[in-house]
């Protein structure tokens, strides 16, 4: 179940929309316009995905996305885009702002496969990127590597939860100085090991914070939400990567 946004101007498409993705489980809000999925998003936050029209009187669903691409909390927001009448420049657009495209009339198994999907990418991609980051840094095929690569990966799920409180203590203490520093030290050990998106997300942080602003409270709702997000990905690589006779759970 996930929280999804759908942007349409035509009320029956919306509404109908809107049923068949509550009707998969999901809590859904609806906007009419651009204008509207702003004020949405500002007053009940982002969506974990969102389900856009890609052409709208008074604003277009590309122009959404590419604004919420330049946005902290929704640099990786996952995006349906939907058109019937897209040309395939206005497709390739899409792809590049990384949004799954369908067309109109969208089918009711299309639409939340594509939200299904949507929702697996995240947590697929990361595992990527970790494992790419890990082969670059040795053989994970050698034993002591895996050791090696074990030991830094629950090191990170283990240090996470006090570097994210360090975080949030120097912002409510609208400590700038100490909230860049503690950004800072989260970002470099995200990187370390492939988790771009929170890397990307504490380099936000980093650069607000020396510039005195400090993080609102979406931006750090958005950063509990991706540390999660990476300490479970990174505690099922560890898993995997572990001896075999280590302890585990039955």
């Amino acid at each position: 179940m996930a929280r999804v946004l759908v942007v349409e101007d035509d009320d029956t498409t919306r509404l109908l929309l809107e049923s068949r993705l509550r009707r998969a489980g999901h809590r859904v809000r609806g906007a009419a316009s651009v204008a509207e999925a702003r004020a949405v998003m500002e007053r009940a936050g982002a969506p974990e995905v969102l389900v856009t029209d890609m052409f709208m009187p008074g604003g277009s669903g590309l122009g959404l996305v590419a604004a919420l691409r330049a946005d902290l909390v929704c640099a990786d927001l996952p995006v349906i885009l939907l058109s019937g009448r897209a040309l395939p420049a206005d497709v390739e657009a899409g792809r590049t702002l990384r949004a799954t495209y369908l067309t109109k009339p969208v089918s009711v198994t299309d639409l939340t496969a594509a939200v299904d999907a949507a929702l697996l990418a995240g947590p697929t991609a990361l595992e990527e990127s970790v494992r790419e980051r890990l082969a670059d840094l040795g053989d994970l095929d050698d034993p002591a590597e895996r050791d090696l690569f074990t030991l830094l990966l629950t090191s990170f799920v283990d240090s996470a939860p006090a570097a994210l409180a360090a975080v949030e203590r120097a912002a409510a203490d609208e400590d700038a100085t100490a909230l860049e520093a503690a950004a800072h030290r989260l970002k470099g050990s995200a990187s370390n090991l492939g988790a771009d998106p929170l890397a990307r997300l504490c380099a936000g942080v980093e650069e607000d914070a020396a510039a005195g602003v400090l993080p609102e409270r979406d931006v750090r709702a958005a950063l509990h939400r991706e540390v999660g997000l990476t300490c479970r990905v990174l505690s099922a690589l560890a898993r995997e990567l572990a001896p075999e006779d280590a302890e585990t759970y039955a």
